[in-house]
């Protein structure tokens, strides 16, 4: 059997005991290191105490590779660590055995010391934070500096490593068994200003970070954000503290290098950084549990022992009934204590209030579902979470990772289909995920509105200008050489009023001809705009017109209450063609047998309502033209216009429009 990047568990299982032995033998090599460096005089590489980047970096690493293989960043993590440890203890060892033992080994343990921090230098300050999280760059721009940085490494590196006379680097006179005396002082001049190119290439990369922040999703810059400030921290503190060797500086240095794997192991338990959180929650809880109920089951056991000196099968059933009993209560206390301490909220109504006031400070619908997406994961304790909005085709929104098989949650808003919550990983309660899908539910619902209203704006305006084009090419192509055409009649009239008054006559009959034609293209531009019918017979009669005109089920125009009155022209017109809409809709797609349509005049508005017996909505309704018409004719004027299923069997159009202008 192989995992999924072809390594079999027995290989995995090596691998990791190599890392985890590797990354307890730095602290000790760095702790021997303070030692021997204890008994230098004058030697000040350690004066501040033991250095943390060989005390803390490799078992922050490993604990990142025992749950990430594939990543690279906890490698370089573990390996930056591991390398500073063995090139602190080799160094301290050329150090001693210079003055305390000399002899033909201390030079090849030199010749390591020489070059084998510029692994780790460039590496910690430059590369890491080019790469972090996820071992990739920010985006191509950034491919120069991480050349810059392996070529300075890898260049100083081989100069030193050559260098004839290493006495300025090590302080110590020492021969390099692998020197190149060609060289001559070729590795100490580039020694001396080569610092300032690796500082630069170092601010860079730490300014990868920013803008990697910027680019960000919100759970992602939760992410980031220790490191960032970690790195910004400590580069600034170490470029401003170049060449001071005051303790004071020194320890204060230690004590920020040791804050920045503080500020990753942070990252990865408190904000999911590798997705780390919910191993080290059931390992806590689960780990936890097993110990206190083999403590109980052994302490009854060692109780009854004493006192009825053999417990016998009764007093071991006793004991594990005991044990049994006090199981689901330690295991509830234990799981509040893990949550707490990795910031996820179980109660959801808790939950849902960090949601609402989460949600107060985003700016519009899309940028509240982000938000309240990225809260619902981290208090869910899921992998990863997406809401996908009804209409859409694919997720509009996602926090973390899917997968291929998320479970789907629907979410409905007064009744209508909003959209689905997809969430991988984690354990949910039907209670939490009621009350959490509530939320996205109706924010799903207003980013859903907001789009549609986006794009009916669009429509709109599309429509008026295409409107006004048709209008003006009617009025240039006919209106206007008609009455070109009227106006040269009107002239051969008067002057042949003059010559040959006979004649007129005919020019009279070619003339109410030409005025005839050119009230009709008026008509027909005048009923483009709004129907004829609703002067001749108002809004309800043109409705029943429309009714009998038609073949399908029976159709009821209805209107209660008190008389509709007088109507303003734009209102008659949208309420007609929403009806018209409606009763075309149903007549095509619902299998009823009765439609009603009832106009009523309420408090400042026109209701009206278009309810069929048929065969409703489907689940996931897609808006198409005609029920994407109807509401905007409703938004054009100020109104609304919602299409839902009745209790009863059908479908109900229903809209709400203003009888004065909003």
């Amino acid at each position: 059997m192989t995992t999924a990047n072809g390594s079999t568990p027995a290989t995995r299982r090596a691998l990791l005991v190599v890392v985890w032995t590797l990354a307890a033998a730095a602290p000790v090599a760095t702790i021997v290191t303070s030692v021997l460096g204890a008994q230098l005089a004058g030697w000040n590489e350690l004066d501040g105490g033991p250095d943390p980047v060989g005390l803390l970096f490799p078992a922050a690493g490993a604990f990142l590779v025992t749950h990430r293989p594939r990543l690279l960043f906890p490698w370089l993590l573990w390996g930056t660590g591991v390398l500073w440890a063995v090139y602190l203890l080799l160094f301290a060892l050329t150090a001693w055995t210079h003055t305390y033992a000399p002899g033909p080994l201390t030079p090849y343990l030199a010749w390591p010391s020489l070059w084998l921090w510029l692994l780790v230098v460039p590496t910690f300050s430059g590369i890491m934070p080019l790469l972090f999280p996820d071992g990739r760059l920010p985006s191509k721009r950034w491919r120069p500096v991480l050349y810059g940085h392996l070529v300075l490494m890898g260049g100083h590196a081989l100069l030193l490593g050559l260098s004839p006379d290493p006495e300025f680097e090590l302080g110590l006179p020492i021969e390099n068994p692998f020197g190149v005396p060609a060289l001559g002082r070729i590795p100490e001049v580039v020694e001396s200003w080569i610092g300032l190119p690796m500082i630069l290439l170092s601010l860079l990369s730490v300014a990868s970070l920013g803008f990697r922040y910027r680019a960000a999703t919100p759970e992602v810059r939760r992410q980031i954000a220790w490191y960032l400030w970690a790195m910004v921290i400590f580069v600034g503190y170490w470029v401003g503290t170049q060449g001071s060797e005051d303790p004071v500086v020194i320890g204060l240095r230690i004590f920020l290098t040791a804050g920045i794997p503080i500020a990753v192991v942070a990252s990865a338990l408190r904000h999911q950084l590798y997705g780390i959180r919910l191993i080290l929650d059931r390992t806590l809880v689960y780990g936890t549990l097993a110990f206190v109920a083999g403590l109980t089951y052994s302490g009854l056991i060692w109780a009854a022992d004493s006192v009825a000196g053999d417990y016998g099968a009764v007093a071991g059933l006793a004991a594990a009934l005991a044990t049994a009993a006090v199981f689901h209560p330690v295991r509830l206390r234990l799981q509040r204590s893990v949550d707490r301490l990795f910031n996820v909220e179980r109660d959801p109504y808790r939950a849902a209030d960090l949601l609402s006031r989460a949600v107060q400070r985003a700016g519009d619908p899309a940028a509240a579902l982000a938000e309240a997406l990225s809260i619902v994961r981290t208090t869910l304790g899921a992998r990863g979470a997406g809401v996908r909005v009804a209409g859409e085709p694919a997720v509009s929104f996602v926090d973390g990772e899917l997968g291929a098989r998320p479970r789907e949650v629907e979410l409905v808003w007064q009744g209508e289909h909003a959209g689905r919550l997809l969430l991988a990983g984690g354990r949910q309660s039907r209670q939490q995920l009621r009350v959490m899908a509530k939320h996205l539910a109706e924010l799903a619902h207003a980013v859903r509105l907001s789009t549609d209203l986006h794009d009916s704006r669009e429509r709109i305006t599309a429509t008026r200008d295409e409107e006004r084009r048709r209008l003006g090419r009617e009025l240039h192509d006919g209106l206007g050489p008609s009455l070109t055409s009227v106006t040269m009649t009107l002239d051969e009239a008067r002057r042949r009023l003059e010559r040959d008054p006979d004649s007129v006559d005919e020019l009279l009959v070619r003339f109410r001809e030409e005025m005839t034609a050119t009230l009709k293209s008026v008509r027909e531009l005048v009923d483009g705009l709004r129907p004829p019918v609703l002067e001749e017979l108002g809004l309800p009669g043109a409705l029943r017109k429309f009714a009998r005109a038609t073949s399908g089920p029976r159709v009821r125009i209805r209107t209660p209450g008190e008389p509709l009155g007088e109507l303003p022209a734009g209102v008659e017109t949208a309420a007609y063609r929403i009806v018209q809409e409606a009763l075309t809709n149903a007549r095509r797609h619902a299998r009823a047998s009765r439609i009603v349509v009832t106009l009523a005049r309420g408090d400042g508005v026109l209701l009206v309502t278009v309810a069929d017996d048929g065969v409703g909505l489907p689940e996931e309704p897609s808006p198409g033209v005609g029920l994407t018409s109807m509401r905007e004719r409703a938004a054009e004027i100020g109104g609304t216009c919602a299409i839902t299923s009745r209790p009863e069997g059908g479908t109900a159009v229903t809209a709400s429009l203003p009888l004065t202008p909003s």
